[in-house]
């Protein structure tokens, strides 16, 4: 057997290199899902808003559409994302 003198000396067995390899992708999981996670929470004050606008503007149009605030338009929306991710979770293979 030849030492191949172009590559360093491997200092890590190679069955602990594999399993450093897959903490390696379980923290680029793991970074990926926390980044996921703040875009949803931090994307719900935005949806609450727009909502929040858009019922004031038919309010304005229609007078029996009710005006809401922007506590019950941030209940709305985790409310229809709850319940977006239920019929999801129903209709999944």
């Amino acid at each position: 057997m030849s030492f191949d003198y172009s590559k360093p000396p491997r200092t890590v067995p190679l069955a602990q290199a594999r399993h450093l390899s897959d903490d390696a992708k379980r923290q680029a999981q793991g970074a990926a899902f926390a980044a996921a996670c703040v875009v949803m929470v931090l994307a719900i004050p935005i949806q609450a808003f727009i909502l929040m606008l858009v019922m004031g503007a038919a309010h304005g149009a229609f007078i029996a559409v009710p005006a809401i605030g922007y506590g019950t338009s941030v209940l709305f929306v985790l409310g229809l994302n709850m319940l977006a991710g239920f019929t999801r979770r129903l209709f999944r293979k």
